[in-house]
């Protein structure tokens, strides 16, 4: 029996069991490459469920979805361990009981599906603790090596000309499972922190002041840059703030659902002078 089969056989076991209440997981999308969720509910349409290669969305986000947990009933998810560790920040952030999700784990390295063994975000701890030493492989891999070759002064004008390409549809943000407010900062216009419109100055502070917010939060999922509409690298910054974040304060998002959040904690020793 094939790894899908067997997922959708677990998915119709926890529905006709009533364990959960609700599957989310991948259905065919639009073009032959592409996966799109779904949200199946009974057991008979678990043959729906597609799991291949192609599945890289990562779904956590759909687990905070308004309403979605709060009569208390469990909702299973299909997740790769970018979404686990989604889950746990999460968890962490008190945006949902980790107990109510079962999840259904697999993965695809260079493009061989395996199951994960697992249901918990404590059977997965073992496998997250393992891949704090080990860098994912990313599209973009050598341009990033290339930004970090150049000066102040060419890497300011570089992103100067990705980020002047931004029309600022939030698609980055709808796709982030970490961006789960339900009204962002930059909806707000009394008082307008963030300007609204797409030029230098508006692009510039919506970008950086969004990668400033993932610091210590973001999971390399890909997401956002899959979601944008104009190809802006935006995993590439991500990717350099979670490497600035792990060497300054050793911290890798997603590894418990108990990890404080890095930038929204602090110890009484540290030694930098505010901390009185």
């Amino acid at each position: 029996m094939s790894i899908e089969q067997q997922y959708r056989t677990r998915a119709k076991e926890l529905l006709a069991s009533g364990e959960v209440k609700m599957v989310i997981g991948y259905g065919p999308g639009s073009t032959a490459d592409r996966r799109r969720p779904l949200f199946i509910t009974s057991p008979e349409e678990c043959d729906r469920f597609v799991l291949d290669s192609a599945c890289i969305t990562n779904l956590s986000g759909y687990l905070v979805t308004e309403g979605l947990l709060s009569d208390g009933k469990r909702v299973a998810v299909f997740l790769r361990p970018e979404g686990v560790r989604a889950l746990n920040v999460l968890a962490a952030e008190a945006q949902l009981d980790p107990d109510q999700i079962v999840i259904i784990g697999f993965d695809a390295p260079k493009g061989e599906l395996k199951a994960l063994q697992g249901s918990t975000v404590d059977d997965f701890t073992y496998l997250l603790a393992a891949l704090k030493d080990v860098t994912p492989e990313i599209a973009g891999e050598q341009l990033l090596e290339k930004i970090e070759k150049m000066s102040p002064e060419e890497r300011f004008a570089f992103w100067q000309q990705e980020f002047s390409k931004c029309i600022k549809c939030y698609a980055c943000r709808q796709a982030c499972p970490m961006c789960y407010c339900r009204r962002c900062i930059v909806d707000s216009n009394q008082p307008q922190w963030v300007n609204t419109s797409s030029h230098t100055l508006g692009n510039f502070e919506w970008n950086i002041v969004r990668a400033f917010h993932l610091s210590g939060r973001c999971v390399e999922c890909g997401n956002c840059d899959r979601a944008c509409p104009v190809n802006i690298p935006l995993r590439l910054i991500n990717r350099k703030m979670a490497q600035e974040v792990l060497d300054s304060f050793n911290h890798f998002a997603g590894t418990s659902k108990t990890q404080e959040p890095v930038l929204a904690s602090f110890k009484k020793d540290d030694s930098e002078t505010f901390i009185l």
